[in-house]
Protein backbone atom coordinates (compact mmCIF):
# COMPACT_ATOMS: atom_id res chain seq x y z
CA UNK A 1 0.00 0.00 0.00
CA UNK A 2 1.33 3.24 -1.14
CA UNK A 3 0.38 5.97 0.89
CA UNK A 4 0.51 10.28 1.01
CA UNK A 5 -1.32 12.53 3.01
CA UNK A 6 -2.95 16.02 2.47
CA UNK A 7 -2.78 18.99 4.68
CA UNK A 8 -1.38 18.65 8.46
CA UNK A 9 -2.10 17.15 11.83
CA UNK A 10 -1.42 19.89 13.71
CA UNK A 11 -4.30 22.12 15.26
CA UNK A 12 -2.91 25.91 15.41
CA UNK A 13 -3.96 28.97 13.96
CA UNK A 14 -2.20 28.14 10.78
CA UNK A 15 -3.01 24.65 10.70
CA UNK A 16 -5.03 22.88 7.59
CA UNK A 17 -8.88 22.63 9.07
CA UNK A 18 -8.32 18.74 7.25
CA UNK A 19 -5.97 15.79 7.67
CA UNK A 20 -6.06 13.08 5.34
CA UNK A 21 -4.42 9.97 4.39
CA UNK A 22 -4.95 7.69 1.68
CA UNK A 23 -3.40 4.20 0.12
CA UNK A 24 -3.54 2.92 -2.90
CA UNK A 25 -3.17 -0.89 -2.56
CA UNK A 26 -1.18 -2.96 -5.28
CA UNK A 27 -1.19 -6.27 -5.54
CA UNK A 28 2.26 -7.77 -6.03
CA UNK A 29 1.76 -9.79 -9.27
CA UNK A 30 0.11 -6.69 -11.25
CA UNK A 31 2.70 -4.35 -9.85
CA UNK A 32 4.57 -4.15 -13.13
CA UNK A 33 1.73 -4.07 -15.34
CA UNK A 34 1.06 -0.98 -13.86
CA UNK A 35 4.29 0.53 -13.99
CA UNK A 36 4.20 0.13 -17.11
CA UNK A 37 0.71 1.51 -17.28
CA UNK A 38 2.02 4.40 -15.60
CA UNK A 39 5.27 4.96 -17.82
CA UNK A 40 3.09 4.81 -21.02
CA UNK A 41 1.21 7.26 -19.32
CA UNK A 42 3.41 9.69 -18.86
CA UNK A 43 5.09 9.30 -22.49
CA UNK A 44 1.03 10.56 -23.21
CA UNK A 45 1.82 13.64 -21.04
CA UNK A 46 5.34 14.33 -22.80
CA UNK A 47 3.78 13.79 -25.76
CA UNK A 48 0.75 16.19 -25.29
CA UNK A 49 1.97 19.35 -22.70
CA UNK A 50 5.97 18.42 -23.19
CA UNK A 51 5.99 17.61 -19.55
CA UNK A 52 9.16 15.76 -19.01
CA UNK A 53 8.27 11.76 -17.71
CA UNK A 54 11.33 12.94 -14.62
CA UNK A 55 9.51 15.65 -13.85
CA UNK A 56 7.52 14.90 -10.35
CA UNK A 57 3.11 14.75 -10.85
CA UNK A 58 2.40 17.33 -7.57
CA UNK A 59 -1.43 18.04 -7.19
CA UNK A 60 -0.78 21.30 -4.97
CA UNK A 61 1.92 22.62 -7.63
CA UNK A 62 -0.63 22.33 -11.02
CA UNK A 63 -2.98 24.40 -9.54
CA UNK A 64 -0.51 26.92 -8.13
CA UNK A 65 2.92 26.86 -8.63
CA UNK A 66 5.67 27.15 -5.70
CA UNK A 67 9.06 25.34 -6.28
CA UNK A 68 8.33 23.16 -9.88
CA UNK A 69 9.85 25.37 -12.32
CA UNK A 70 8.49 23.09 -15.13
CA UNK A 71 5.24 23.57 -14.75
CA UNK A 72 5.81 27.23 -15.55
CA UNK A 73 5.88 26.21 -18.93
CA UNK A 74 2.72 24.92 -19.13
CA UNK A 75 -0.79 27.02 -19.00
CA UNK A 76 -3.19 26.90 -16.03
CA UNK A 77 -5.40 25.25 -17.74
CA UNK A 78 -3.56 22.55 -18.96
CA UNK A 79 -2.22 21.98 -15.70
CA UNK A 80 -5.62 21.49 -14.26
CA UNK A 81 -6.71 19.37 -17.29
CA UNK A 82 -3.85 17.39 -16.57
CA UNK A 83 -4.52 16.79 -12.89
CA UNK A 84 -8.20 15.85 -13.78
CA UNK A 85 -7.05 13.70 -16.81
CA UNK A 86 -4.77 11.61 -14.21
CA UNK A 87 -7.48 11.34 -11.91
CA UNK A 88 -9.93 9.67 -14.72
CA UNK A 89 -6.53 7.28 -16.12
CA UNK A 90 -6.36 6.00 -12.31
CA UNK A 91 -9.05 3.55 -12.19
CA UNK A 92 -8.15 2.19 -15.44
CA UNK A 93 -4.12 2.18 -14.52
CA UNK A 94 -4.61 0.52 -11.45
CA UNK A 95 -7.95 -2.13 -12.50
CA UNK A 96 -7.03 -4.32 -9.66
CA UNK A 97 -6.23 -1.53 -7.20
CA UNK A 98 -8.04 -0.66 -4.05
CA UNK A 99 -7.96 2.78 -2.32
CA UNK A 100 -8.63 3.41 1.63
CA UNK A 101 -9.27 6.88 2.70
CA UNK A 102 -9.03 8.48 5.97
CA UNK A 103 -10.50 12.29 5.88
CA UNK A 104 -10.10 13.45 9.59
CA UNK A 105 -12.03 17.09 9.77
CA UNK A 106 -10.51 18.56 12.64
CA UNK A 107 -13.33 21.06 13.91
CA UNK A 108 -15.23 17.99 13.90
CA UNK A 109 -12.87 16.73 17.42
CA UNK A 110 -13.09 17.85 20.67
CA UNK A 111 -10.45 18.57 22.74
CA UNK A 112 -7.05 17.85 22.13
CA UNK A 113 -5.79 14.82 19.63
CA UNK A 114 -3.48 13.47 17.50
CA UNK A 115 -4.72 13.94 14.28
CA UNK A 116 -1.52 11.61 12.95
CA UNK A 117 -1.88 8.44 15.32
CA UNK A 118 -5.49 8.23 14.60
CA UNK A 119 -5.33 8.62 11.04
CA UNK A 120 -2.85 5.77 10.58
CA UNK A 121 -4.56 3.78 13.02
CA UNK A 122 -7.66 4.05 10.91
CA UNK A 123 -5.62 3.17 8.02
CA UNK A 124 -3.18 0.53 9.15
CA UNK A 125 -6.63 -1.20 10.84
CA UNK A 126 -8.43 -1.42 7.54
CA UNK A 127 -5.40 -2.37 5.16
CA UNK A 128 -4.65 -5.36 7.45
CA UNK A 129 -8.29 -6.57 7.54
CA UNK A 130 -7.90 -6.18 3.78
CA UNK A 131 -5.11 -8.44 3.55
CA UNK A 132 -6.69 -10.75 6.30
CA UNK A 133 -10.49 -11.55 4.47
CA UNK A 134 -9.73 -10.69 0.57
CA UNK A 135 -5.55 -11.13 -0.01
CA UNK A 136 -5.05 -13.42 2.18
CA UNK A 137 -1.52 -12.62 2.33
CA UNK A 138 0.67 -10.33 3.91
CA UNK A 139 1.25 -6.53 3.01
CA UNK A 140 4.06 -3.87 3.15
CA UNK A 141 3.61 -0.10 3.30
CA UNK A 142 5.13 2.70 1.41
CA UNK A 143 5.10 6.06 2.47
CA UNK A 144 5.85 9.11 1.54
CA UNK A 145 8.60 10.80 3.73
CA UNK A 146 6.79 11.52 6.91
CA UNK A 147 7.42 11.50 10.68
CA UNK A 148 8.21 7.96 10.42
CA UNK A 149 9.70 7.37 13.68
CA UNK A 150 6.44 8.25 15.27
CA UNK A 151 4.19 5.90 12.94
CA UNK A 152 6.65 2.85 13.01
CA UNK A 153 5.99 2.87 16.58
CA UNK A 154 2.22 2.41 16.08
CA UNK A 155 2.10 -0.19 13.73
CA UNK A 156 5.08 -1.96 16.18
CA UNK A 157 2.22 -1.75 19.25
CA UNK A 158 -0.38 -2.62 16.78
CA UNK A 159 1.39 -5.84 15.92
CA UNK A 160 0.80 -6.83 19.40
CA UNK A 161 -1.50 -5.19 20.84
CA UNK A 162 -4.48 -3.03 18.85
CA UNK A 163 -7.67 -2.67 20.72
CA UNK A 164 -11.24 -2.36 18.75
CA UNK A 165 -14.72 -1.86 20.11
CA UNK A 166 -16.78 -5.27 20.54
CA UNK A 167 -20.38 -5.24 18.91
CA UNK A 168 -21.04 -7.63 21.58
CA UNK A 169 -19.69 -6.73 24.63
CA UNK A 170 -18.24 -3.16 26.48
CA UNK A 171 -14.87 -4.35 26.55
CA UNK A 172 -12.47 -3.50 23.26
CA UNK A 173 -10.81 -7.14 22.13
CA UNK A 174 -7.85 -7.62 20.75
CA UNK A 175 -7.23 -7.27 16.56
CA UNK A 176 -3.49 -7.32 15.96
CA UNK A 177 -2.45 -5.70 12.71
CA UNK A 178 -0.32 -8.50 12.15
CA UNK A 179 -0.49 -9.13 8.26
CA UNK A 180 1.75 -5.91 7.68
CA UNK A 181 5.26 -7.47 7.57
CA UNK A 182 8.63 -4.85 8.32
CA UNK A 183 8.12 -1.18 9.43
CA UNK A 184 7.04 1.58 6.76
CA UNK A 185 9.02 1.92 3.88
CA UNK A 186 10.09 5.82 3.33
CA UNK A 187 9.79 6.58 -0.77
CA UNK A 188 10.32 10.36 -1.83
CA UNK A 189 7.44 10.34 -3.61
CA UNK A 190 9.82 12.56 -6.76
CA UNK A 191 11.12 8.82 -7.59
CA UNK A 192 7.81 7.08 -7.48
CA UNK A 193 4.74 7.27 -9.96
CA UNK A 194 3.12 5.29 -7.49
CA UNK A 195 3.14 7.81 -4.85
CA UNK A 196 2.63 10.70 -7.09
CA UNK A 197 -0.95 8.61 -7.96
CA UNK A 198 -1.70 8.67 -4.10
CA UNK A 199 -0.50 12.54 -4.25
CA UNK A 200 -3.51 13.21 -6.60
CA UNK A 201 -5.92 11.11 -4.56
CA UNK A 202 -5.42 12.70 -1.35
CA UNK A 203 -5.49 16.36 -2.94
CA UNK A 204 -8.81 15.65 -4.78
CA UNK A 205 -10.63 14.21 -1.80
CA UNK A 206 -10.01 17.36 -0.19
CA UNK A 207 -10.91 19.54 -3.03
CA UNK A 208 -13.75 17.37 -2.52
CA UNK A 209 -14.65 18.24 1.35
CA UNK A 210 -13.53 21.84 0.69
CA UNK A 211 -14.25 23.48 -2.23
CA UNK A 212 -12.71 27.08 -3.14
CA UNK A 213 -15.01 29.51 -4.80
CA UNK A 214 -12.42 30.43 -7.73
CA UNK A 215 -11.44 26.87 -8.50
CA UNK A 216 -15.04 25.72 -9.08
CA UNK A 217 -15.11 26.98 -12.69
CA UNK A 218 -12.78 23.65 -13.04
CA UNK A 219 -14.97 21.58 -11.36
CA UNK A 220 -12.40 19.75 -9.00
CA UNK A 221 -14.62 19.51 -6.54
CA UNK A 222 -16.20 16.92 -8.39
CA UNK A 223 -13.41 14.91 -9.81
CA UNK A 224 -12.66 12.46 -6.64
CA UNK A 225 -15.79 10.65 -7.58
CA UNK A 226 -14.42 9.20 -10.69
CA UNK A 227 -12.24 7.02 -8.40
CA UNK A 228 -15.33 5.05 -7.21
CA UNK A 229 -14.55 1.65 -9.41
CA UNK A 230 -11.45 1.55 -6.90
CA UNK A 231 -12.40 3.00 -3.62
CA UNK A 232 -12.64 0.02 -1.25
CA UNK A 233 -16.22 1.32 0.35
CA UNK A 234 -16.17 -1.78 2.90
CA UNK A 235 -13.88 0.59 5.01
CA UNK A 236 -16.60 2.56 6.19
CA UNK A 237 -20.01 1.70 7.04
CA UNK A 238 -21.82 5.05 7.62
CA UNK A 239 -19.86 6.62 3.84
CA UNK A 240 -21.24 5.86 0.73
CA UNK A 241 -17.36 6.05 -0.61
CA UNK A 242 -15.90 4.02 2.17
CA UNK A 243 -14.17 7.45 3.45
CA UNK A 244 -13.27 6.91 6.89
CA UNK A 245 -14.22 10.02 8.48
CA UNK A 246 -13.80 9.74 12.72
Amino acid sequence: MYVDESGDPGRTTYSSPHYILSGLIVGQHDWNRCLDRLKEYRRLLKATYNLNQRVEIHATELIRINEIESYRLIRKSDRVKILKDYCQQLPIIFDCGKVINICLKKDEFEGEHDFQLIAWRRLIERYDRYLKKVVKDNGIIISDDTDGHRVIQLLRKMRKYNPVASHFTDAPYNAPSDSIIEDIFSRSSHHSYFIQSVDIIAHLLYRREYPKGSLKKFQLERQFEKLEPILLKEASKTDPLGIVRK
